[in-house]
């Protein structure tokens, strides 16, 4: 099923209808992934007898199947109607996967819905929306608009672990997904016929500008003289910076822990001793200071040089990792979460906008295709590697602060990548 490319002319720049539909699935996207799948470990794992290792042996499958297929995908986000018709099956795919979560009795089932089939909704859907599309339609104010994009993934911390929770405590863990994979379908499928690649498909230009000023008459001969000055690199010419592998191995270090680490978090807090209604606050405080500065940090990064500012705020969340081992009570539990949730907000934030700004907006489906099997490989075995700490030690700690050594790795790497010339 497809609609128009054209829809009917509005005042409003149809960017902004794109940079909505990109915020409301990113929330989806976090609010049911790794949070969300916090706050069922307890009640899952105890219901059916499995341990931790073996319930987010599934977030490691759904990351590794998202890499797996992301070199395939990315391409295909270039095109016209590629992005609308992967969000649309993507919708469909995801709400199915958590409404069969409600029928779980094995764990070769949970694995193969939210591993299998949640890994692949996870590539097609609101992940390209922020990495891929929205750069495509801001150019001049990519900045300030990916901040607000950034701020989607950061509402579903703020609401699902929490709602989850409630559902939890009023019914039962199975009426919670069966009513989240209802709720995801209707929101998600209509969004998705809204989607669009760029703005010249509708006859439109970049950033909303009606007509050429002088100013973009300028930059479109040199488009004709040459192409990468305004459309930037293709997939192969990227492959040869040495810019694109600092990005990649920081980005690797990053989702070493990232998944991991989060979903982790609301049971590391019930098992020093908070309630789960309480625990599951750490992640409301994360989202709400995470998402009050993501525009702050999409609006610096158009008169900072990003790599100025994402690599010092990586060694920032580092440091808000060992604040987070060190709470001993609900007031500096929530304080740590929510500086830990700035520094991470600034990531999630700046993390399009590096690889938009270094290599160009023509091939970026193709480029992130080929950079997400590396940090999806990495994100693989962050909740894996956690889990399997927590069951050998029954702790914690030593795993957390591997977590806080590569996030500081990282972020000295980063700094290193300069802009290809």
């Amino acid at each position: 099923m497809d609609i128009p490319n054209q829809p009917p002319q509005s005042r409003v720049y149809y960017g902004w209808i794109v940079l909505a539909v990109a915020m409301i699935a990113g929330s989806f996207s976090t609010g049911v992934g790794s949070w969300g799948a916090g706050v069922f470990v307890k009640p899952m794992t105890e219901a059916l007898g499995w341990s931790r290792t073996a319930y987010f042996g599934a977030l490691t499958i759904r990351s590794l199947v998202a890499g797996a297929l992301a070199p395939f995908i990315g391409p295909l986000q270039d095109t016209r109607t590629g992005p609308r018709r992967l969000m649309l099956f993507s919708a469909f795919l995801l709400g199915g996967s958590l409404i069969g979560m409600h029928y779980v009795q094995n764990l070769w089932q949970f694995y193969f819905l939210f591993g299998i089939l949640g890994g692949i909704s996870q590539i097609t859907g609101a992940n390209a929306l922020t990495r891929t599309i929205l750069p495509k339609w801001f150019v001049r104010k990519r900045g300030r608009v990916l901040g607000l994009a950034a701020m989607g993934p950061g509402f579903g911390p703020m609401i699902f672990p929490v709602s989850i929770q409630s559902l939890i405590n009023m019914a039962d863990w199975r009426t919670a997904w069966l009513v989240l994979g209802v709720v995801t379908i209707l929101v998600l499928v209509p969004l998705s016929f809204l989607v669009r690649t760029r703005p010249e498909d509708m006859g439109l230009l970049p950033d909303g500008d009606n007509v050429p000023n002088d100013n973009q008459k300028d930059l479109l001969q040199l488009k004709k003289s040459d192409p990468h000055i305004i459309e930037g690199l293709t997939r192969k010419e990227s492959l040869h910076t040495t810019s694109f592998w600092l990005i990649v191995a920081s980005f690797m270090l990053v989702g070493l822990g990232m998944g991991g680490f989060h979903a982790n978090l609301v049971p590391y807090f019930q098992d020093t001793g908070f309630t789960a209604a309480v625990a599951a606050l750490s992640g409301t405080a994360f989202a709400v200071s995470s998402v009050s500065f993501r525009p702050l940090w999409g609006f610096l990064a158009e008169r900072i040089p990003v790599r100025y500012l994402i690599g010092p705020l990586l060694i920032l969340a580092a440091g808000t990792v060992l604040l987070l081992i060190k709470v001993d009570g609900q007031t500096s539990m929530l304080i740590a979460s929510g500086i830990h949730g700035v520094a991470i907000g600034a990531y999630i934030t700046l993390q399009g906008i590096v690889v938009a700004d270094y290599f160009g907006r023509a091939h970026l489906g193709a480029i992130n295709g080929i950079m997400r099997p590396f940090m999806t490989g990495a994100g693989a075995l962050s909740p894996l590697l956690i889990a399997l700490f927590f069951d050998l030690r029954n702790s914690y700690t030593l795993a957390f602060l591997i977590v806080a050594i590569v996030w500081a790795l990282a972020g000295g790497m980063i700094s290193m990548a300069v802009p290809p010339t």
